[in-house]
C-alpha cells in the first residue's frame, strides 16, 4: 500500500509540474495586449491631436505617444529604440514608420493600426508602410531570433548543472563557468550570424551579447547548487525556465505581456538576453544599458554565492575520516 501511495504521490507531482509549465509558457501568450506600446508621431498640431484621440479610443493605454518634429526625427526614435513606430503626416502624405527588427508582432500590430487610422484623420488612402529596421533577410519574422533565446537558457542550464557535479572545488566550478560563458558566445555568435546568418552585427559585439546571457544562467545554476547543495539546482531551474523564459518577451516585446510582467521579465536573463541581442545585432547596442546592467547583477550575484559557499567552507570544522581517527586512537598511550 506504502509502494502504491508513493508511486500516485510521484505520478501526480509530475502532473502539477507539468501542468505548472505549460501554464507558465501559455498564460502570458494568451493574455497578449499593448500596454503603452512607445509610439512617436509627427504631423501639424490638429492632426497630431486627433491621431492621439482615436489611439486612445480605439485601444485605450495601449500606447505612449510622444510628439517629433519630422520624419528624420520619427526614424531616429526607432533607431535608438525609444519607439517601435512612428506616424509621420506631411506633405508628402500619411506614412508608418516601423522596426520589425524589435519585434515582429509589434511591427505587424501597428502596421494594422495604421492603416486603419491614417484614411478617417488625413482623409487619404491607407499610408505606405516603412521598415526603418528591418529584421534580417533569412528571418524575415524573427522566428529564428525567437526560437534561440529558449535553447541559449536550457543549455546554459544544463552547463551550469555539469559544472557543478563534475567539479568539487568552487575555484574550479568559477572558471569553468567563466570559459563555458566565452566559448558559448564565440560558438554561438559564430553559428547565428554567419552559419545561419539571422544575426547580423559585428561577430565580437555578437559574442559578447550572447556570453553574457550564458555566463548569468551558467553561473547562478552554479553558485546555487555550491551554496544550497542539490536543493540550488531546483531554484534555478525554477528561475530561469518556469519564470524567466516565458516572461522574456523575445517572440513580441515587453509591452505586450500584461503588467508588471512585461517589466519583471526584462529584469530576468532571458529577458535581458533577448533585449541584449537583438540591440546589438540590430540597432548598435541601442537600447541595450538595462539589459547589460541586469546580466551584469545577475552575474555578480552568482559570484557572491560562490564567495559565500566558499567562505562557509572554511569554517566548517574539520572532519577526520573514521580509519584516521581509529588509527590516532590505538597510536595514543595507554591511561595509567
Amino acid at each position: 500500500m506504502k509502494l502504491l501511495d508513493r508511486t500516485a504521490g510521484v505520478a501526480l507531482a509530475a502532473v502539477g509540474i507539468q501542468a505548472l509549465m505549460v501554464f507558465a509558457f501559455t498564460a502570458p501568450a494568451a493574455h497578449s495586449a499593448p500596454h503603452k506600446v512607445p509610439l512617436a508621431v509627427s504631423a501639424p498640431a490638429p492632426l497630431r491631436t486627433a491621431i492621439e484621440q482615436r489611439l486612445e479610443q480605439a485601444a485605450p493605454g495601449a500606447f505612449k505617444v510622444r510628439e517629433v518634429a519630422d520624419d528624420a526625427a520619427a526614424r531616429a526614435a526607432l533607431t535608438d529604440r525609444t519607439a517601435y513606430g512612428a506616424i509621420v503626416a506631411d506633405t508628402q502624405g500619411p506614412r508608418m514608420l516601423v522596426a520589425s527588427a524589435a519585434g515582429p508582432t509589434v511591427a505587424a500590430m501597428l502596421t494594422e493600426v495604421g492603416s486603419h487610422l491614417a484614411p478617417s484623420t488625413a482623409g487619404s488612402p491607407a499610408p505606405a508602410v516603412t521598415d526603418v529596421v528591418p529584421a534580417a533577410a533569412k528571418d524575415p519574422h524573427g522566428g529564428a531570433f525567437t526560437s534561440m533565446v529558449l535553447p541559449v537558457v536550457m543549455s546554459s542550464l544544463i552547463g551550469g548543472v555539469l559544472i557543478t557535479l563534475k567539479l568539487r572545488r568552487l575555484r574550479d566550478r568559477a572558471l569553468a563557468a567563466l570559459l563555458f560563458g566565452i566559448g558559448g558566445g564565440l560558438a554561438l555568435a559564430l553559428l547565428a550570424g554567419h552559419t545561419l546568418a539571422f544575426l547580423p552585427g559585428s561577430y565580437l559585439a555578437l559574442t559578447a551579447a550572447v556570453a553574457a546571457p550564458v555566463l548569468a544562467v551558467a553561473g547562478f545554476t552554479t553558485a546555487a547548487a555550491s551554496l544550497l547543495g542539490r536543493r540550488g539546482f531546483p531554484l534555478a531551474g525554477l528561475t530561469m525556465m518556469l519564470l524567466a523564459n516565458p516572461l522574456s518577451a523575445a517572440a513580441s516585446a515587453p509591452e505586450l505581456l500584461p503588467t508588471p510582467w512585461g517589466a519583471m521579465g526584462q529584469d530576468l536573463p532571458a529577458g535581458a538576453a533577448a533585449t541584449l541581442i537583438r540591440s546589438t545585432a540590430f540597432f548598435h547596442g541601442e537600447g541595450a544599458t538595462h539589459a547589460t546592467v541586469v546580466l551584469s547583477l545577475w552575474i555578480a550575484l552568482s559570484a557572491a554565492m560562490l564567495a559565500a559557499a566558499g567562505l562557509r567552507a572554511r569554517r566548517a570544522p574539520v572532519v577526520m575520516p573514521e580509519d584516521v581517527m581509529v588509527t590516532t586512537r590505538t597510536a595514543e598511550p595507554a591511561a595509567i
